[in-house]
C-alpha cells in the first residue's frame, strides 16, 4: 500500500471507533463533568484546568449538552492525531515510518478508546507532535530553517492551552532541536528569534490570567503541577518501567517500544532525528515519572516518539517476512479496539452508575430549585443536578444547611459518608431520597 492509502486507512480506523465511542459513551467521567461545568459557567474557578478544553466544552453545551454533544468535537479534533504522527515520522525519519506510525496508533487501545473523551490528551497530543514536526523538518534542512518554522509557535500554543501539562515536553522539545542542530539555529537566528517571540506573544493571555488569578504569572502551572498526586517522588517512573506493557501501553506498541530503546544502540549516519525522537522521549518519562503518579495519557508524546523509533529499527534491521506482517497485524488491532468499545464503555457506565443514579434523584427532587450538594466526589453531580456542590473533607466545614432551599448529602461506594456522624457536626433533619439499586445512597437535609 501507497504511503498516502497507509495514512487514510489510518484516519479511517481511528475516527469509525472514535464515532463508536460517542454512541456507545457511558456518562461522564470526573474531569469530563468539570470542564462541562466550566463551560456551562456557575462552579468554582478551577484554575488549574485548561481554557482549551473548556472551550470544547462550550461548543457542546451549545448544542445541547448532551454526552455525545459533548464528546463530538473531541473525537474530530482527536482524529488529528493521526495525521500529526504520520508528519513527525514524515520529518524526522521517513514518510512510510510516519504512514506505518500512524497505523498502529490507530489500533493502540489506551489512546483509541480515550479518543472522544472531554479531555485534552489526544488533542493536546497531536499540537505537540504537529510542532515537533515542524521544528525537526526546519532545523535538519541544509538551508536551516525557513519562515515556515513559525508554524511552529501556533501548535505548541494549542498544545499548552488544551493540557498544561504539556509545558515540560514543549520545552524540552525546543531545547532539544536547538542543541542537536545549533548549526541551523547559527545559519538563520532571526528565524528562530521569530518563531519564539510568537510562542510568547501566543501564551500572553495565560500568564496575564494566571497573574489576574493567583498574584504570580507561573501560578496557574504551580497549581497544575501539583494536581496529580504521588505516593512517593519517582512513583510514577515505578509504574511506567514495571507495568504490564501490553495492557499499559498497547498490544502493538509494547514491543515497539522495546525496539525503539534498542535501535539506538546502533545509529545511522543520520543519527540526530533518532536522537531528537529519544531524547524528548525518554525526558517525559523520566520528567512526569518523578513528578507524579503514572497513566498512559501522562506519556501519549513519549509513547508515540517510541513508536516511531521501534518502526524505524524494523525497517533497518527485521527480515522482509517479518515486516509483511505489518498490515494483518495493525488490522486486527483495528478490529480488536473496535470489538472492545462496548465493553469499555458499559465497564464506565457500571462503574458510574452509582454517581449516575445520585443525580437522577437529586435532579427529580429538586425540581428546578436552587440547592446544594454534599459529597467526597462532587463534579458529576454538579453537572447533572445543576447544584452547588461542597466537597465533604472536614464535616465541620459544611455550611449550615438553613442557606439553602434545599440541600443533599450523596453516600457512592468507596467515598462513603457516615450521615450521622455529619449531622452530629452540622445539626439538621435527613430524609433519605429513593435511588437505584446501584449502592448510592442519598439524602435531602433540612434544618
Amino acid at each position: 500500500m501507497t504511503d498516502r492509502r497507509l495514512l487514510l486507512a489510518a484516519a479511517t480506523a481511528w475516527f469509525s471507533i472514535a464515532l463508536l465511542t460517542v454512541v456507545l459513551g457511558p456518562p461522564l467521567g470526573h474531569d469530563e463533568s468539570a470542564f462541562a461545568v466550566s463551560a456551562r459557567g456557575g462552579g468554582p474557578a478551577w484554575v488549574y484546568r485548561s481554557v482549551g478544553v473548556t472551550m470544547i466544552a462550550e461548543v457542546g453545551v451549545a448544542l445541547g449538552g448532551a454526552e455525545w454533544q459533548l464528546r463530538l468535537v473531541s473525537a474530530i479534533l482527536g482524529t488529528g492525531l493521526v495525521f500529526a504522527v504520520f508528519a513527525l515520522g514524515r520529518a524526522t525519519l521517513s514518510p512510510r515510518t510516519g504512514a506505518w506510525a500512524a497505523c498502529i496508533v490507530a489500533g493502540a487501545h489506551p489512546l483509541v478508546l480515550r479518543s472522544s473523551e472531554l479531555i485534552g490528551d489526544i488533542p493536546a497530543t497531536a499540537c505537540v507532535l504537529a510542532g515537533l514536526a515542524v521544528l525537526a523538518g526546519e532545523l535538519a534542512r541544509d538551508g536551516g530553517p525557513r519562515w515556515r518554522m513559525l508554524a511552529a509557535a501556533p501548535a505548541f500554543a494549542a498544545a499548552f492551552y488544551l493540557r498544561y501539562g504539556s509545558a515540560p515536553v514543549i520545552l524540552l522539545g525546543a531545547s532539544a532541536a536547538a542543541l542537536l542542530w545549533w548549526r541551523a539555529v547559527l545559519r538563520r537566528p532571526l528565524v528562530v528569534v521569530a518563531a519564539a517571540a510568537l510562542f510568547a506573544v501566543l501564551l500572553a493571555p495565560h500568564f496575564l490570567q494566571s497573574l489576574h488569578e493567583t498574584g504570580s504569572l507561573t501560578g496557574i502551572l504551580r497549581v497544575s503541577s501539583n494536581m496529580p498526586r504521588r505516593a512517593y517522588a519517582g512513583e510514577g517512573l515505578v509504574t511506567y518501567l514495571t507495568s504490564n506493557p501490553f495492557r499499559f501501553y498497547g498490544a502493538l506498541v509494547a514491543p515497539l517500544l522495546l525496539c525503539g530503546v534498542a535501535s539506538l544502540a546502533r545509529l545511522p549516519a543520520d543519527w540526530r532525528p533518532r536522537v531528537f525522537l529519544a531524547v524528548v522521549a525518554i525526558g517525559q518519562v523520566v520528567m512526569l515519572g518523578v513528578q507524579s503518579h503514572a497513566q498512559p495519557r501522562y506519556v501519549f508524546v513519549a509513547t508515540i516518539l517510541l513508536v516511531l523509533l521501534g518502526l524505524d529499527g524494523l525497517a533497518r534491521f527485521a527480515p522482509a517476512r517479518l515486516r509483511a506482517l505489518a498490515l494483518p497485524l495493525a488490522f486486527v488491532a483495528w478490529l480488536g479496539v473496535a470489538i472492545a468499545v462496548p465493553f469499555y464503555t458499559r465497564f464506565l457506565a457500571t462503574a458510574r452508575a452509582p454517581i449516575a443514579s445520585a443525580a437522577r434523584a437529586i435532579r427529580a427532587d429538586a425540581a428546578g430549585r436552587p440547592c446544594l450538594v454534599v459529597a467526597k466526589a462532587v463534579t458529576q453531580l454538579m453537572w447533572y443536578t445543576g447544584c452547588r456542590e461542597h466537597l465533604l473533607r472536614d464535616f465541620t466545614a459544611v455550611p449550615p444547611w438553613s442557606q439553602f432551599p434545599v440541600a443533599y448529602v450523596v453516600h457512592i461506594p468507596k467515598m462513603s459518608v457516615q450521615i450521622g456522624a455529619l449531622l452530629e457536626a452540622v445539626p439538621g433533619h435527613a430524609r433519605p431520597l429513593p435511588v437505584d439499586a446501584t449502592g448510592a445512597e442519598v439524602w435531602q437535609v433540612s434544618p
